[in-house]
């Protein structure tokens, strides 16, 4: 007899727009569980993430019904994990643990019983989680066959095996991907066949995993049409019925009847494709051209194994704004257990803030993650700001404050300036430059925008433009979809010079263009871009605080001194910069120090631009327009979350422009508003030897 384990995951990340749950909702997550209430022949097991458990409880709470009853009759097992799908690799060990304990605890409460195992986010594996998981209560997990392949296994993958860390066992489920491929893109029968084989592969008995995204079925492209109007599921699940030699079951019962099929130690790895993700843009190509050259030879699958490529956590390396946010949130962890220690008792409103901060799309990108979805971001930042906020009070913290620490653990300081209404984080080794501005009111970071960085898939978005991909009678995986879903993406194949920070100290040619701006084609005639500052000193007052920063280097081939202090009262953030030339003639340079400010939305009518004493035209007003005023003095007002946003700068004209990406996802390639670049510029200044230059670029934060 073949058993067939089969696992749906179910995911909405923290953050998302609740027309998105609605729709996933409707397309997939309720008509596979009435499926499933009209197949009672079929066990499953079911796992569904924290946030999406908890907009079901309050939009769709007859939801929860069919889930006790399906749970009642023996028909479905609930799988644990991370409650707000956490990468637990990532983790401090105390979160880890806490947010298993949080999902065990929430389907106890709600279906009266504790899992056995769980799903394992993204499947990334680490040897050391063996432990995390034993220690939390639970016994088992899934991986794809990949990562047995990856440890050099050979061979027939049957039942489960069993791992340890430090003598705490756990079992593991190998998940196939000859099924994983199958369900539900082959015809019904056809998968059956795919499944049979899989099992006949095993002498005996034999117990054959499956576990996969519950989105197949019906949220992902073309889906919908297929596994319900053309019926799929109930054929595959009828397909089940009939069959005398293929039954289905739970993880827990094989657990608990049968012993491990042998013992293993797994490498750090995850399914194979997030590997090439993970991966520097410039090496994916490599990496593909090896695969391919592989097999073309015919000899990929004995290489498999050995054809590996990065791990999760590089995407930390990939992207800095990934790591910003998962080292803000490290730091938040930890001062959060020093505000319960101090409490002495645990704040459940501010731990469940920094599990949802947690949720591990925002932290990366490649077909899934999301790193380029700004609003995800802001969920996680809103999150961070709300705990830090409430741990201040407990600490009793004295706002002005200052606090300089390596703050992103890379063995530089950085230095925190916080006052009751805003804090700022500024990176001194990379041009002095800030990095966060938080307006603490709203639980908003002005600063969370993603640079356009180059992606690997660039060249297939190029080749994608042209025509969208077609597909024939059964849908494509998303893994093999390239449609383009709005025109001109391929303009936005741009990789920009720098991380688009606040303060970002740019000397140019006074002629500099906005298209030369954007197309980053400009000549930068100083070295201050991403160049280290050193601190020369931080100061307190009883209003303000204030961080004075100094770089000599050269402009235009003339040594120059840049005193630059950033200072920080109520919400207005100041920079004052002091620049004096070397040598004994003028230079003539234009100045501009760049700030890039988002308020997540582009062209949205309740956020705009506006200038006082002038009217704009609609098109100007939306974020995303570009276009220089003589004067340097705007706002952007933001109707939504009600505040306002003034830049300033005396002397100054000012460029702006909207930075998009264009980046790939489940749908296709699509592109995503990040924020606008302001640059406050002094085309004409000029610079005397021994007569300091001054200037100040002034944002400030108000309530609308």
């Amino acid at each position: 007899m073949l058993t067939l384990l089969l696992a749906i995951h179910n995911h909405q990340p923290d953050g998302n727009f609740g027309h998105v749950f609605e729709n996933a909702y409707e397309d997939c997550y309720r008509p596979v569980l009435d499926a499933l209430l009209d197949s009672p022949h079929v066990r499953c097991s079911l796992h569904h993430t924290g946030a999406l458990l908890e907009w079901i409880e309050r939009e769709r709470p007859a939801y929860f019904e069919k889930m006790r009853t399906l749970v009642g009759r023996g028909q479905v097992e609930l799988l644990g994990g991370g409650f707000y799908e956490p990468m637990l690799a990532v983790l401090p060990e105390r979160d880890a643990l806490g947010q298993i304990a949080m999902m065990s605890d929430y389907l106890e409460r709600h279906f009266g019983v504790r899992p056995e195992g769980m799903w394992l986010a993204e499947r990334v594996w680490e040897p050391a989680l063996a432990k995390t998981i034993a220690d939390a209560g639970l016994r088992f997990t899934l991986l794809d066959d990949g990562h047995f392949r990856s440890a050099g296994i050979d061979g027939k993958l049957r039942g489960y095996y069993v791992t340890e860390k430090s003598g705490r066992p756990l079992a593991i489920f190998p998940i196939d991907m000859k099924l994983r491929q199958a369900i539900p893109f082959s015809p019904a029968d056809k998968t059956i066949t795919t499944l049979v084989d899989v099992g006949a592969e095993v002498s005996g008995d034999s117990v054959v995993t499956y576990g996969d995204d519950g989105e197949k079925f019906g949220v992902w492209p073309q889906t919908k049409e297929w596994v319900w109007e053309k019926g799929w599921l109930r054929e595959f699940f009828e397909q089940l019925r009939q069959r005398n030699d293929v039954t289905t079951g739970h993880f827990g019962t094989v657990l608990r009847a049968q012993p491990p099929s042998g013992r293993v130690y797994l490498p750090t790895a995850s399914y194979e494709e997030m590997g090439e993700w993970a991966l520097p843009a410039a090496a994916q190509p490599r990496y593909l051209a090896v695969r391919r050259s592989l097999e073309s030879r015919g000899e990929l699958e004995a290489a498999r194994p050995f054809v590996r490529g990065g791990i999760w956590q590089a995407f930390l390396a990939k992207y800095p704004e990934a790591n910003f946010m998962h080292k803000r949130m490290i730091a938040v962890s930890a001062k959060l257990e020093r505000a319960e220690v101090a409490a002495g008792k645990k704040l459940e409103h501010e731990r469940h803030e920094l599990y949802r901060a947690q949720c591990n799309c925002c932290y990366w990108h490649g077909l899934f993650g999301g790193l380029y979805l700004n609003y995800l971001r802001d969920a996680v930042y809103r999150h961070l700001i709300e705990v830090e906020i409430a741990c201040d009070k407990v600490l009793a913290t004295s706002n002005p404050s200052i606090e300089v620490a390596d703050l992103d653990a890379d063995f530089q300081p950085e230095i925190a300036l916080c006052t009751s209404e805003a804090s700022v984080l500024i990176k001194p080794d990379l041009g002095g430059a800030i990095y966060s501005f938080d307006y603490r009111p709203k639980r908003f970071n002005l600063l969370n925008v993603l640079s356009r960085h180059h992606e690997g898939y660039h060249e297939r978005l190029r080749q994608a433009a042209q025509k969208h991909a077609s597909s024939g009678d059964a849908p494509q995986s998303i893994h093999d979809l390239q449609s383009v879903k709005s025109a001109g993406l391929e303009e936005l194949l741009i990789q920009d010079r720098h991380l688009r920070l606040g303060f970002v100290d740019h000397f140019l040619s006074p002629a500099v263009s906005i298209d030369e701006l954007v197309r980053c084609q400009y000549q930068e005639r100083g070295d201050f871009v991403e160049q280290r500052y050193e601190v020369v000193a931080t100061t307190k007052t009883s209003t303000s605080v204030q961080a004075d920063l100094r770089r000599r280097a050269q402009i235009a081939g003339r040594f120059a001194t840049v005193d630059k202090r950033i200072a920080l009262e109520g919400a207005a953030l100041r920079a004052r910069y002091s620049i004096a030339v070397e040598g004994d003639e003028p230079l003539a340079v234009a100045f501009a120090p760049e700030i890039t400010l988002t308020l997540l939305a582009g062209t949205a009518g309740d956020r705009y631009y506006r200038i006082a004493g002038q009217s704009l035209g609609e098109l100007d007003r939306f974020l995303i327009s570009r276009g220089e005023i003589d004067r340097a003095d705007i706002e952007l007002a933001n109707e939504w979350d009600r505040f306002v946003v003034g830049v300033r700068a005396e002397g100054a004209s000012l460029i702006r422009y909207g930075l998009e990406t264009a980046s790939q996802s489940e749908a296709g390639f699509e592109r995503t508003y990040q924020g606008s670049v302001l640059l406050p510029i002094w085309r004409h200044l000029v610079l005397r030897p021994g007569q300091p230059t001054e200037v100040q670029v002034a944002v400030e934060v108000r309530e609308l």
